[in-house]
């Protein structure tokens, strides 16, 4: 999950202390770094202690047209992460926003409804992040494609969906999040038909916006993810960083002091530590370091719809038989 910091608590010195959150577990839990870094001393001790093996000179200058490359190719590709990641970082909070948004419009076109009614009336627009949630990043394996039961059990204590409602959802085999959407819109145009007792101004379109770029905040995310980085361009990278950090390993030892060997260390560290922290910026759903604390974007989200619609009440789950069931499938295939 993300890390939350205050950069004036570090400072040159403190932050080489620090391991929770940073490229050190990236980098020191895998074995490249340490084969690298063998493989220098290796070159190494061949060259200052077993004079009769031939080691061919490598001047230093040559290594510095494909250093230049892996540069560029590192820095784009980084760049590149990180535009993903705060684009994903974009859809989170505007999901958010579209359901507070949509909370906001209940209180208002709707002044004399009870507290459950508005709660009920808002609930699947909420489920439907949260299951998007549990989707991207759950606790089931295959990266959390599969809401495991403990999942769909929270989903139901939250109060957001009915029994029978979960079951549906579970059997459908679109996409469950616009079918959430869908249900919210038909109990909304259901309530706007039988009540009378609204504000001149009360209508369905405005709804239906905040619901259509919900879901487009929701497809977003999907899509994005179903696209990572070209695999080609990932492996150009990857082979040029590997091939660059032996070229090293091997050019250094012309300056004949194991003093080369911390300096390398700190050239791999910091040269897979860019890498290894730009390929967990692909996919911000799960439990690395850089990842979103999408239980915190979660609870945040139904605290702020509940205080919306009232802070002091005790919501109840109403079941909505209109929203349930076959029709409503058919209802969401068509759209």
């Amino acid at each position: 999950m993300t890390i939350y910091y205050e950069p004036q608590d570090f400072n040159e010195i403190t932050v080489l202390f620090r391991w929770r959150g940073t490229v050190l577990p990236m980098v020191l839990c895998r074995p490249a770094v340490w084969v690298l870094v063998s493989t220098h001393v290796a070159f190494l001790y061949l060259h200052l202690y077993r004079p009769e093996v031939d080691m061919p000179p490598m001047p230093w200058k040559l290594v510095g047209v494909p250093t230049s490359l892996l540069t560029f190719f590192l820095v784009f590709f980084s760049g590149n992460c990180f535009t993903r990641y705060y684009n994903l970082y974009k859809c989170c909070t505007g999901m958010s926003g579209c359901c507070m948004a949509y909370c906001g419009l209940l209180r208002v076109h709707f002044p004399h409804a009870s507290s459950d009614e508005l709660f009920n009336l808002s609930r699947h627009c909420l489920a439907s992040v949260y299951i998007l949630y549990f989707a991207l990043s759950g606790g089931a394996s295959d990266g959390g494609q599969k809401i495991t039961d403990s999942e769909w059990s929270r989903v139901l204590q939250t109060g957001l969906i009915a029994q029978k409602e979960m079951m549906t959802l579970r059997a459908f085999r679109g996409f469950r999040p616009f079918l959430c959407q869908v249900w919210g819109l038909r109990a909304l145009a259901d309530y706007i038909q039988a009540n009378k007792e609204t504000a001149p101004t009360a209508a369905l379109m405005p709804f239906q916006k905040l619901v259509l770029d919900l879901r487009q905040h929701c497809d977003d995310i999907v899509a994005t993810l179903g696209q990572p980085v070209p695999f080609p361009y990932y492996h150009t990278l990857t082979l040029m960083l590997s091939l660059n950090l032996l070229l090293m390993a091997y050019a250094m030892i012309e300056f004949n002091s194991v003093m080369t060997i911390p300096c390398f260390f700190i050239i791999c560290l910091v040269c897979l530590g860019l890498k290894e922290t730009a390929v967990a910026l692909t996919d911000p759903f799960g439990d690395d370091q850089v990842d979103f604390d999408t239980d915190a974007f979660m609870s945040n989200m139904l605290e702020g719809a509940k205080h919306i619609i009232s802070p002091s009440a005790e919501f109840s789950t109403v079941n909505m038989p209109l929203v349930v069931g076959h029709k409503a499938i058919a209802a969401a295939k068509a759209l």
